[in-house]
């Protein structure tokens, strides 16, 4: 029996895993980690739905250390006001990176990978499915080929049963990962991107705010990719 657990954030990346995931395994679970950041209650309510339907047991933890650490290095993912973008901004390279360094995480995908690897562990092992993609490997070292290849060294010694990570989407960008939403058919305006997300619509979808780079990438990879975004935002993204 194959088996996987997907690191579900709640944004496209992860929810395409998701779906993946659920056509290419026997057993699914989806593991959500809470670390105080200002989007967790929105995360927490879209896993919730996809939990519901896609009929997917949903783990969530809470890992009180990883938000006081986050705010000891003061990521602005956690108590913060992330820096609003443009299209253009996502361009420049300099600029890129500098806004990835104010939302960094300290080691948060070691971290949450450790976690599902302890999970897997437990059950006897399996996959740990992760949305890392060639866009935000550009700017997240992270979300890498290397990444995952050095992680998945350390899980060899790390785990006594059989457990890897598995990026499907690691030579995909936003626009690529489009359109893998939609040949799922992937409900995909109830997951959640923003950093700052503003609440829910009264049939459940998350507000977006439009302004923070994981919104710009969003708006941009789906209308790039197939061609319609029913996401609903606050202020309509720029690009």
């Amino acid at each position: 029996m194959r088996r996987a657990v997907v690191l579900f954030s709640g944004g496209l990346d992860s929810t395409a895993c998701l779906y993946w995931a659920k056509k290419n395994y026997d057993e699914v679970i989806m593991l959500t980690i809470n670390y105080g950041s200002n989007e967790e209650r929105a995360t927490n309510k879209v896993a919730e739905f996809f939990s519901k339907e896609l009929n997917i047991p949903l783990k969530i933890i809470k890992l009180d250390f990883l938000e006081e650490f986050s705010k000891l290095r003061g990521t602005t993912l956690v108590g913060g006001e992330t820096p609003r973008v443009t299209a253009r901004d996502l361009e420049n390279m300099e600029r890129a990176q500098e806004t990835a360094k104010s939302v960094w995480v300290p080691a948060r995908n070691v971290v949450l990978i450790s976690v599902a690897a302890s999970l897997l562990d437990a059950l006897g092992g399996g996959d740990i499915i992760v949305g890392f993609n060639a866009e935000e490997g550009a700017t997240f070292p992270d979300n890498t080929p290397e990444f995952v290849e050095k992680m998945n060294e350390m899980l060899r010694y790390g785990a006594l049963s059989e457990v890897k990570v598995v990026a499907p989407l690691i030579n995909l960008d936003k626009k690529g990962i489009a359109k893998l939403l939609k040949e799922l058919n992937a409900k995909y305006e109830y997951s959640n991107s923003c950093y700052m997300p503003k609440g829910f619509t009264e049939d459940g979808k998350p507000i977006h705010c439009g302004e923070c780079e994981s919104c710009v990438r969003r708006h941009r990879g789906l209308m790039e990719g197939i061609g319609e975004d029913k996401t609903v935002y606050e202020v309509m993204p720029k690009i």
